[in-house]
This record gives structure tokens, C-alpha cells and sequence, in this order.
């Protein structure tokens, strides 16, 4: 153990404090893409700034290029699912119907995720379309059927959206972790 911290003594203060940097990057970006906030925008962010802030180190052209190729993958999954999923899976639904689902799923993600976090944020996401979607089918038109089978494909919807996105989270953080601690 002492050779592990006696080794860090001879490392100087600049790298020190940008390690430092990148762990409360990391753990902030992780932390906010857990309640469905911009952690994955975060951590582009991060993986430019530290690639424009000392190119001789930190500027790897395939770290970089995966980086924005993850985030933009996610982005659009997550999207293209929440949204566009629903509305591709039950026609008649408004994109009022939509926009309130989007917003039970959010209400559903930062509950679950202060209850128990990482699992949580997709739980919850799904369980907040599901009770959402459900609520404004219900009545919209009395049909408890309608309203069931509306409430399972969002819950379904969101679920895969959710888990997708935190895959590409988790992979952005393992890449912007290779990117400062690991450079060549």
C-alpha cells in the first residue's frame, strides 16, 4: 500500500487535480444520467474539453469519434423510442397523449432512482409511463382495456428506452475513464 501511495507523491499537483476533475465528472455525469438529466452531454463535454485542454495527452482521435458515435447512439434510441414508440405502436394517441407520458416517465425516474438508484431510474421510468399512460387513456375514453393495453406498451416502450441509455452511460464513462487515466 505504501508503494501505491508513495508513487502518487512523486505525480505532480496539475495531474493530480485533473484526475480529481475527471472522477467528479464522471460519477456527476453517471449520477445525473441516472434521473434522466444530461449526464451523457456531460461527459462529451468532459472528453473534449480534456482532449482541447492538453492535446499531447488527452487528444485520441478513436476515443473521441466513439465518444460522440455512443452519445449520439443513445441519444436517438432513447428518443426515437419514447417518443416515436408509442405513437408508432398505438395510432390513435395525440402528441399531447405523448408529452404527458414523457412526463409521468420523468416523474417515474427521479422517484425511482431516490429510492434505489441505478435499477430505479428504469423501474420507475417504466412504472411513471405506465400509471401515466394508463390515467389519460382511462379518461380519454372510460375503457379500462384501452387503458391497460396503452399503459403496457408505454411501460415497455420506456423500459428498453431507459436501459439503453444507461448503457451508452456506462460505456461513455468506461471510455472517458480510458481517455484520462489510461492516455498513451
Amino acid at each position: 500500500m505504501e508503494q501505491i501511495i508513495s508513487g502518487f507523491s512523486g505525480m505532480a499537483d496539475a495531474y493530480m487535480l485533473e484526475w480529481l476533475a475527471a472522477v467528479v465528472l464522471i460519477l456527476a455525469a453517471v449520477a445525473m444520467s441516472l434521473f434522466d438529466l444530461p449526464g451523457n452531454t456531460l461527459m462529451v463535454g468532459s472528453c473534449l474539453g480534456f482532449a482541447f485542454y492538453d492535446p499531447s495527452k488527452y487528444f485520441d482521435i478513436r476515443i473521441i469519434s466513439a465518444v460522440i458515435l455512443i452519445y449520439a447512439l443513445g441519444e436517438i434510441w432513447e428518443f426515437v423510442l419514447s417518443f416515436f414508440g408509442i405513437k408508432r405502436k398505438v395510432k390513435d394517441i395525440s402528441w399531447w397523449g405523448v408529452l404527458l407520458i414523457g412526463c409521468g416517465t420523468f416523474v417515474g425516474t427521479v422517484m425511482g432512482t431516490t429510492a434505489f438508484p441505478v435499477a430505479g431510474s428504469v423501474i420507475g421510468g417504466a412504472i411513471g409511463a405506465f400509471v401515466m399512460a394508463y390515467l389519460y387513456e382511462y379518461l380519454r375514453s372510460h375503457n379500462l382495456q384501452h387503458a391497460g393495453a396503452l399503459a403496457w406498451q408505454a411501460a415497455k416502450m420506456q423500459f428498453i428506452a431507459m436501459l439503453g441509455k444507461l448503457v451508452a452511460t456506462f460505456v461513455l464513462a468506461i471510455l472517458l475513464a480510458k481517455q484520462i487515466f489510461f492516455y498513451a
